[in-house]
């Protein structure tokens, strides 16, 4: 492995007189993933890719219907919290927002006029103290009025990597409501799902615990993206973004 860039690298060109681009990488820091810049690639693993990806579907349908709910994946939020730094969150449910299919790369919630409702996260192997902790004050400083997080419950150090052969899942899930300024730890109901009041959703793992599971309050039902459904011209560049953006992992580059 190599520890120099352990959780990630950005990218930097450099031109010289005639134009000729040259390349070199800088490690990120746990500081850079509390407050990225384009183009960062963060080594979170392919577990963690993919349910955020499939998160992202998940509430992208649940609110297929609604022409002024934004839902966005790695899109960083710029809350104009001073001091705060400014972080992408894995998803975020943004009411009545203008233009929801629009290209962004930042939600300025003083330009756009709103602020996301729900933020959700999904643990990073080496950087899950952060989702736990130092986020939930970001995001209630910011005035979220949800933050959930769905941790796998797999954990990585630079001294004990995941082992992709051994690794096995055990999902839990945490949620935050705000109630007079501060957030309120939810409590699980009795099947250990806990009810997201602003989607009208339960969130919450499987018996077994090796997956997660969103189920409509509406319908009784789980949430199950068409088989046909495709993304919104906004999730493409998304996911085009998250792509690049996880092209550390998904390389593997951090390995000899």
């Amino acid at each position: 492995m190599n520890d120099n860039f352990y959780y990630g690298r950005r990218q930097i060109i450099k031109y010289d007189k005639t134009g000729q681009p040259s390349y070199t990488y800088l490690p990120l820091t746990e500081a850079d993933f509390l407050d990225p810049q384009p183009g960062d690639e963060f080594a979170h693993g392919d577990q963690h890719d993919q349910d955020v990806r499939r998160l992202r579907r998940i509430f992208q349908h649940l609110y297929r219907y609604n022409p002024l709910i934004g839902v966005f994946s790695q899109l960083k939020l710029d809350s104009h919290v001073e001091g705060e730094p400014q972080p992408a969150p894995d998803l975020m449910v943004v009411p009545n927002i203008t233009e929801p299919d629009r290209p962004r790369t930042v939600l300025d919630v003083v330009a756009e006029e709103t602020r996301p409702r729900f933020v959700l996260e999904v643990c990073s192997p080496r950087l899950a103290a952060l989702d736990l902790a130092r986020k939930a004050a970001i995001y209630q400083q910011a005035g979220v009025a949800e933050y959930f997080i769905v941790d796998a419950g797999l954990r990585e150090t630079a001294s004990s990597p995941v082992d992709k052969n051994t690794a096995a899942c055990h999902y839990t899930i945490t949620g935050y409501r705000l109630e007079q300024g501060a957030y309120v730890a939810l409590t699980p109901e009795a099947d250990g799902r806990i009810f997201s009041k602003t989607n009208k959703v339960w969130i919450g793992a499987t018996p077994a615990g090796d997956d997660f599971i969103v189920v409509d309050q509406r319908t009784g039902e789980p949430v199950v993206p068409d088989a046909e459904y495709e993304d919104s011209p906004a999730a493409a560049h998304a996911e085009s973004t998250f792509r690049a953006q996880s092209i550390a992992s998904q390389l593997d580059f951090l390995r000899p």
